[in-house]
């Protein structure tokens, strides 16, 4: 678990900066701040997003792993 802990921080930093950006931008644009909800469903979109980048990345590594174990068992 303490392994993960600085991916998580960095997920949680990375979410409040796109929320911090995208709320100063729809309110230049619209001259107003986000709703609750919109901020809520950005907040999802945002959260499975992330969710699917993580999932292939561990994907990608655990086949990477298995790849070099294969290779050092031949």
């Amino acid at each position: 678990m303490k392994r993960s802990l600085p991916y998580i921080a960095l997920a949680a930093a990375g979410i409040a900066a796109c929320l911090l950006g995208l709320s100063w931008l729809v309110s230049l644009l619209l001259g107003r701040h986000l709703s609750t909800g919109e901020a809520i469903a950005v907040t999802v979109l945002l959260l499975v997003g992330l969710g699917f980048a993580l999932s292939a990345w561990r994907t990608r590594s655990r086949r990477k792993m298995e790849d070099m174990r294969d290779s050092a068992l031949w």
